[in-house]
């Protein structure tokens, strides 16, 4: 949902080094040493004010000279432990300081802040209860992140506070504010994620609050400004004092902001949030309250995530039981899996709280509810085919952007879940949702000016925070987790049922087999005995019989071969539905050579010249399968000529680069091989009925005869291998069988 930011702002936000500014805020000082002999190699230009000596006469120096004894001892226990990071009590030079401790660089680095006054017991108390009272008084969320709001404002004294929280794509929305009557209020206001850069955020995780004093004040340099190992100023990414970002400062002079505090929010080690604070003028928080307000964001954080959990848990279950109660009636009905899908629209589509949804199944898709049309389904069916899933599920709120023939049906079809069932074929469900149009509201205009500088463009955050709107289209309602978990849950559920039925598919397979074993060798005997007998009769009896006789008899037995040769065919196309394939690298040069060599008798007695006008490319297929499939089309292509013409046949095959007449019939980078004649042609209407089993458009002995199921057996084949067979042509004009084979395996 963020508005449009040029690769500029991105780059140029993202790449500020926040962490690499070199000065530090000036209401504390900052030392980092050594260890472990504890000597000073880096102190902030103003160390002085509290430890009585100059920057320069300090490095080099054993930091026991300033630390009282007390303080030299908590330090080195703290030090000893494998990533030191806590707040310590340190008295250095009759000062007492509220110490930050981290490493950073190969060195020790300790913040030093002032402390401004002991809260006491009954201070303390107070404090715990103003933590504990949003805990307890708020019911739901977003009332408990406004009691929040309140209760940090009160322990911190900022004249706004707000509770911000970030989306998917890192926009944030303020959905929770207290403030003074005189403040603006950005409650309900959203913000883009160039506020809050990658690097930024990363800080944000690892330090849980900031404060920024002054707005105002002029940072204070570290001494040395460079690192003379390193070649650049110490890393202060673990350091609270960190100065701040010229940008940032310019963000918040705009906002008219003094003085401003964040506190992260924090979920499973995720950012997800931040209590954010301003005040007018400068403004020095007490360490005390500002850790009461990080402890009240932690506990909140684990309230809301454990509260979360639970409303995930119950709608999972819930959904849990909707599917098992869905996959109970798909298992008691005695129709088809896709049938039974189909007459359960209603549950299918309210498992993921879709609008439409439509299952590519291996055969026509099947559409419920509001959908695309089916030729857009199948198209949007190839492209996810091409697409990297997470696992097993895709998904989008966006779908006209990352596929752009969907901007035609935004209406039905702007977001999309998808579940893969097979790893190796297009087979999928898909759950689709209408788009959206809403309106959101802007802390200003978030578009940022970009100003040019010399040899550079220099990025300037907004100058105003008025609300501005913006119209959003082009989106669905998000996909929520327990979406796409229900999504994967219906999946499992299915491919579960689709072993099952492949299981008993091949045992039926097996038992067809056998069956038709029997069979072809019950009824071939007969047919061939019939064969054999009327051959006899022939000899025996051939001129008692007459012409006529002889005639008939003879028709005897070719109706008998012919029947047979129908019989074998028929039991060859059943087994090819139920082939696995021998995938391998083919060379398809090879396999046209040896099937040509197979009939060459054939189109040497029909005087036909062979065509090849290249040689054919090495890809992915079965061998076998393919040289059958060639074998077809050829003897095909060499029956049906003309009379009184020069004959010729030509192989050969498309490139992806190349045109083709019918660009619809194949798919990207996919290979288009062809046979191509001069023959008699075969009229529009008939394009179809040729691949179709026994079927032929000319009398039985006409063009050497034939059972008509070549084609029908060749097309089989090549949807096997995931690809495609059809024909152009037009009476008189010869005839082109096209064939493509698909993506291979997997």
């Amino acid at each position: 949902m963020n508005p449009p930011v040029s690769q500029t702002e991105l780059t140029e936000c993202d790449r500020e080094p926040i962490h690499l500014l070199g000065g530090i805020q000036p209401h504390g000082a900052l030392v980092a040493f050594s260890e472990p002999d504890l000597t000073l190699r880096v102190v902030s230009a103003n160390i002085e004010a509290w430890l009585g000596r100059a920057p320069q006469a300090l490095l080099g120096q054993p930091l026991a000279e300033f630390l009282h004894p007390t303080s030299l001892a908590l330090l080195t226990r703290a030090l000893s432990q494998h990533a030191p990071v806590g707040t310590l009590r340190i008295e250095a030079a009759g000062h007492a300081f509220v110490g930050l401790l981290h490493r950073s660089d190969g060195l020790a680095v300790l913040d030093l802040e002032p402390v401004t006054g002991d809260v006491g017991e009954e201070g303390a108390l107070v404090m715990v209860d103003q933590i504990l009272s949003p805990l307890t008084r708020a019911k739901g969320p977003r009332a408990l992140l406004q009691e929040v709001a309140g209760a940090v404002r009160t322990l911190s004294g900022f004249d706004r506070v707000m509770v911000y929280l970030f989306d998917s794509d890192w926009h944030g929305e303020v959905v929770a504010e207290s403030r003074d009557p005189a403040m603006d209020s950005f409650l309900g206001l959203h913000f883009p994620a160039s506020d809050i850069p990658v690097q930024a955020r990363a800080l944000y995780v690892r330090n849980t609050l900031r404060l920024i004093a002054d707005a105002r004040a002029r940072p204070v340099p570290l001494v040395p400004a460079v690192l003379p190992e390193l070649g650049r100023p110490l890393d202060l990414s673990g350091a609270a004092l960190r100065s701040v970002s010229p940008v940032h400062l310019e963000y918040l002079a705009n906002m008219g902001v003094g003085a401003s505090m964040s506190i992260s929010l924090l979920r499973e080690g995720a950012l997800w949030g931040l209590i954010a604070c301003h005040h007018r003028t400068p403004l020095k928080v007490p360490a005390a309250a500002r850790r009461a307000c990080d402890v009240l964001a932690r506990l909140v954080s684990l309230q809301l995530a454990s509260e979360e959990r639970a409303a995930t848990a119950a709608e999972l279950a819930r959904r849990a039981q909707f599917q098992t109660q869905l996959m109970e009636r798909l298992s008691a009905g005695s129709s088809s899996l896709p049938v039974s899908l189909s007459r359960e629209a209603d549950s299918v589509l309210g498992l993921t709280g879709s609008t439409g949804a439509a299952l590519l199944l291996g055969e026509a898709p099947i559409l419920m509810g509001a959908t695309p049309t089916l030729d857009e389904v199948k198209a949007l069916g190839e492209w996810l085919a091409r697409q990297s899933f997470e696992g097993t599920t895709f998904h989008t709120e966006r779908l006209g952007q990352v596929y752009e023939p969907a901007q035609a049906y935004l209406d039905v079809a702007s977001g999309l879940l998808a579940v893969r069932l097979d790893p190796s074929a297009p087979r999928f469900v898909i759950w689709f949702r209408p788009e959206v149009t809403r309106t959101v509201t802007w802390a200003g205009n978030p578009s940022k000016p970009v100003v040019q500088g010399p040899g550079t463009q220099r990025l300037h955050p907004r100058a105003s925070f008025v609300a501005w709107q913006e119209t959003v289209q082009g989106a669905s309602l998000p996909w929520t987790s327990e979406d796409r978990t229900a999504a994967a849950g219906l999946r499992g559920a299915l491919v579960g049922v689709l072993l099952r039925h492949a299981a008993a598919l091949t045992r039926s397979n097996a038992e067809l087999d056998a069956f038709g074993g029997t069979v072809a060798h019950d009824l071939k005997e007969p047919l061939r005995g019939i064969q054999q007998y009327v051959s006899f009769l022939l000899e025996d009896v051939g001129e008692a019989v007459g012409s006529e006789g002889r005639k008939q008899l003879e028709e005897v037995r070719w109706l008998a071969g012919r029947t047979q040769g129908q019989m074998e065919a028929l039991f060859e196309y059943s087994r090819v539905g139920r082939v696995e394939l021998s995938w391998g690298q083919a060379d398809m040069q090879e396999i046209l050579e040896d099937v040509l060599t197979i009939v060459s008798s054939r189109i040497h007695e029909n005087q036909i010249e062979v065509r090849v006008p290249r040689r054919l490319p090495v890809l992915a297929c079965d061998r076998v399968r393919i040289h059958q499939v060639w074998s077809n089309l050829l003897t095909n292509a060499a029956k049906y000529h003309q009379a009184g013409k020069p004959r010729w046949v030509e192989a050969g095959f498309i490139t992806p680069e190349e045109p083709l007449s019918n660009p619809a019939r194949r798919r990207a980078d996919e290979y288009v091989f062809y046979v191509r004649d001069n023959g008699i042609g075969i009229s529009e209407r008939f394009h179809e009925t040729i691949f179709e089993m026994f079927r032929r458009l000319h009398p039985a002995h006409a063009y050497g005869g034939g059972n008509g199921a070549g084609l029908a057996i060749a097309r089989r084949l090549i949807q096997l291998h995931g690809g495609d067979l059809w024909v152009e042509s037009a009476p008189g004009q010869g005839s082109t069988f096209y064939f493509t084979l698909g993506k291979g395996p997997g």
